[in-house]
């Protein structure tokens, strides 16, 4: 829950400790814990703890333990904030990974980044002893991924972005030389979810997951929508419009960054699905299609796997007049329904 001044309150991770993590928070608010029960019978004063900074976030840490099966309050400068219910101890597990991005099954060397998507909300301060890369052997790779101060969630805290520390990517960085890429060419990996990751009610995931990948050679090319496959559907249908891509895309970025305009110029309204691998996209229109010049806007920042977007390549080499920056509007692609 979010009030007004726009904090957020979730169940979290400080150290080994059960808390409840505060985003937003003004530095002198006073905050209150509360029992529900103890807020709706006017009884018991706020719970003893401790408030700790955890980079931008406030943690806040109980003298004694949360009780499971207990709602509890949680109001910032008199106002509520949200409330939260531990799970029960004997409350069994339901939510589990739905997917993990790329799923491709093969990487570049200097892969930038996944994505790991639960099917329902999860508490914050978790992935850093719950979400890792390993080799075959199970083995840690320590230093690939970007320790950040503040997890990437979406608005729903279902969609994890996980990074790989862009300093060991980048060539010429000191980080880079000094440990090399995260991964290796011809190296496989994993990237594992544990069991232990704890949803916004505090219980553990149904099962763990993971996604295996080979890892290819690098990546450092422009995205060039002009190099993709178009398959144009007939007019007066409502078959979809296909793309295939030249090689796997983000796929946090394709949903967002793809958009059609009919000979009118407003939006083709439709569902749009990206294909195996993240290797094409298509819409389903919801009407026929016209006749006329259709367009498809490819914004700017739409990236591969390595980072690289339309608009520059992410480790780009100086000396190449290809690898220059591109201008910031969005690249059109022409096309008639036959």
């Amino acid at each position: 829950m979010v009030d007004q001044s726009g904090v957020t309150a979730a169940w979290s991770r400080y150290g080994e400790a059960d808390c409840i993590r505060l985003v937003g928070l003004a530095p002198r608010a006073q905050v209150r814990i509360h029992p529900a029960t103890a807020v709706v019978l006017g009884t018991a004063p706020p719970m003893a703890g401790r408030l700790l900074r955890d980079g931008p976030d406030t943690c806040f840490l109980p003298r004694f333990p949360f009780l499971d099966g207990t709602a509890y309050i949680v109001t910032v400068d008199g106002s509520v904030v949200a409330e939260l219910t531990r799970a029960r101890a004997d409350e069994a597990a339901t939510t589990e990974v739905l997917a993990i991005y790329p799923s491709a099954a093969t990487v570049p060397r200097n892969l930038l980044r996944g994505y790991v998507w639960f099917s329902a909300p999860m508490s914050e301060g978790q992935a850093a002893p719950h979400v890792r890369l390993v080799d075959d052997a199970g083995d840690v790779l320590a230093g690939a991924l970007l320790a950040t101060d503040q997890e990437l969630w979406d608005a729903g805290r279902r969609r994890l972005t996980v990074l790989l520390d862009p300093a060991r990517i980048k060539r010429g960085l000191a980080p880079h030389r000094e440990a090399g890429y995260p991964l290796r060419s011809g190296v496989p990996l994993r990237l594992v979810v544990d069991d232990g990751f704890r949803d916004a009610r505090g219980r553990r995931l149904r099962a763990g997951a993971d996604r295996r990948w080979q890892v290819a050679d690098d990546e450092r090319r422009h995205v060039d929508p002009n190099a993709w496959a178009l398959h144009v559907p007939p007019v007066g249908t409502a078959e979809p419009l296909r793309l295939g891509f030249d090689r796997p895309l983000d796929h946090g970025l394709v949903a967002r960054c793809l958009r059609v305009a009919g000979p009118d110029g407003r939006p083709v309204e439709g569902v749009a699905d990206v294909g195996a691998e993240e290797r094409s996209w298509r819409l389903t229109p919801r009407h026929g299609w016209a006749p006329g010049p259709h367009r498809l806007a490819v914004d700017p920042v739409l990236e591969d796997l390595a980072g690289n977007s339309v608009g520059r390549v992410f480790d780009r080499d100086l000396a190449r007049r290809t690898d220059d920056p591109r201008g910031a509007r969005p690249v059109e692609v022409t096309f008639h329904p036959a």
